[in-house]
């Protein structure tokens, strides 16, 4: 895929189980392309293929309570996010960002903003107040969430993978009024 330069040539669509390999490849690449140099190799390394398909196979079963959303450009889904009630005990936010994963290719564009928003949606028409994010306090996307009015409720460390990682927690109320550019 060559790199989009227009965001209108996205669409944002609801994921299905046929998505999670597709799901499951944008997650390792985004995964390595972000976290590469913040935290430990053994620890980005750690998340192979098979591990990701498996767990978006059951991500996208329609029982599980996590919504996915998909971005496709020219046919090819280039980033997602996935959001669902909260399971985070130290956060008063009911609602969650479970994950957001943008190819680089696709970064900069409003991929961003746009599955954001969308996810917003889907936890408001469930009945949630308040959405929240925990990112690693190093990781670039926490300077995207705080551009799109989060506001940090936690900031913690906490062992991820095996590693003791900087969390920051952020949260929205909702519905979400994202602010201008």
């Amino acid at each position: 895929m060559s790199r989009p330069t227009d965001i209108r040539t996205a669409a944002i669509r609801a994921a299905s189980p046929t998505d999670a390999a597709a799901i499951a490849d944008v997650h390792c690449r985004a995964w390595r392309e972000t976290c590469r140099g913040i935290l430990p190799d053994v620890m980005v390394d750690g998340l192979t293929a098979e591990e990701a398909l498996a767990s978006w196979s059951q991500r996208l079963d329609p029982d599980s309570g996590v919504s996915v959303f998909g971005a496709e450009v020219e046919g090819a889904i280039v980033g997602f996010i996935s959001v669902k009630s909260s399971d985070e005990p130290t956060a008063d936010f009911d609602g969650m960002i479970d994950t957001l994963y943008i190819v680089q290719a696709g970064q900069g564009l409003g991929l961003g903003r746009a599955l954001t928003a969308t996810g917003a949606a889907a936890l408001a028409e469930n009945g949630c107040k308040e959405m929240g994010v925990v990112v690693h306090a190093d990781n670039p996307a926490l300077g995207f969430y705080q551009a799109i009015g989060g506001r940090t409720v936690i900031e913690r460390t906490r062992l991820h993978r095996g590693q003791m990682c900087p969390e920051v927690l952020l949260s929205w109320p909702l519905p979400l009024t994202l602010p201008n550019k």
